[in-house]
């Protein structure tokens, strides 16, 4: 069975997107729901930190595990060492792009 065709790794061509989405929808709706609520300055930076941090670990996390990704296949099945690379590219990529999207938290102010 070549490793396109399993659900599992094409869940590993996606995992690293899905914790991006993940983190783009915590922090954006925590930070409605802060700005909403006059939540204190710095519990709502503390709750878009944590909620930023947890999802760069998850992130980086992804990263070494989705080289494992196409290992344990056949030897002459092309699609798991495709699997595999396109894993490892895609995961590092959204890495960098919820480390991107969480550094407004750092830089601007929260709620004007």
């Amino acid at each position: 069975m070549s490793a396109l065709s399993r659900p599992i790794g094409l869940l590993w061509l996606v995992g690293g997107f899905l914790v991006w989405s993940s983190a783009f929808l915590v922090l954006y709706g925590l930070h409605a729901i802060g700005c909403t609520y006059a939540w204190d300055a710095s519990t709502l930076r503390i709750a878009l930190l944590g909620a930023w941090v947890g999802h760069v670990v998850l992130a980086g996390a992804l990263v070494p595990l989705s080289r494992r990704a196409g290992r344990g296949e056949r030897p002459d099945d092309r699609g798991a060492g495709f699997v595999a690379r396109a894993s490892l590219v895609l995961s590092a990529a959204a890495l960098a792009a919820t480390i991107w999207i969480g550094l407004p938290v750092l830089a601007y102010p929260l709620c004007r």
